[in-house]
């Protein structure tokens, strides 16, 4: 169960979940990545458009991910290299989110749909946020949690009003409260 009903309830076809991957890996990803002062966000964007054919086939998302797992080995030599400078400071989303929550649930079902189909590569986007998100909730970022926040707001409300026009069979929510 989840502690909110979804915005759009998107139906489980290979077109919605492609668009949807593609928005994480080549739009969301390298737009955290950015805000964090990680290095690499460009060889996401550098990437192949996910299209139905990556998701029915997920043997076609080796090369996301493969760049994925390269950024993460780059972001993890970055953090260590970093905490030799300064004292670490612990890094979490809850402090000061720099991802809204809803965006973060969504990333999280996303990677599960994608795993359960036969590829990493959402997941490994997942993880990637996390980690983005984190380095800039902890003030270590080149940009303000808030200003990130509303960034990727913005790019999930774009990507959700895509679905809504791509997806015939995409429903609406609208929270009682």
């Amino acid at each position: 169960m989840h502690p909110h009903p979804p915005v759009v309830a998107v139906p489980a076809t290979t077109r919605a979940t492609a668009l949807l991957t593609e928005w994480l890996i080549r739009d969301l990803t390298p737009l955290v990545l950015t805000h964090a002062g990680l290095p690499d966000p460009q060889r996401l964007y550098r990437l192949p458009p996910i299209t139905g054919a990556h998701i029915t086939r997920p043997g076609k998302l080796r090369r996301h991910v493969r760049a994925l797992e390269q950024v993460l080995a780059q972001i993890e030599v970055h953090l260590r290299t970093g905490l030799r400078r300064r004292p670490p400071t612990p890094l979490t989303t809850d402090s000061a989110p720099a991802v809204p929550g809803e965006v973060l649930e969504v990333t999280g079902l996303l990677a599960g749909a994608v795993a359960e189909l036969g590829s990493p590569a959402a997941a490994l986007a997942n993880r990637t946020v996390l980690t983005a998100a984190g380095v800039i909730a902890a003030g270590a970022g080149t940009a303000e949690a808030f200003d990130s926040w509303s960034t990727t707001a913005w790019s999930y409300c774009t990507v959700v009003s895509q679905v809504w026009q791509d997806e015939p069979q995409a429903r609406m929510f609208v929270d009682p409260r």
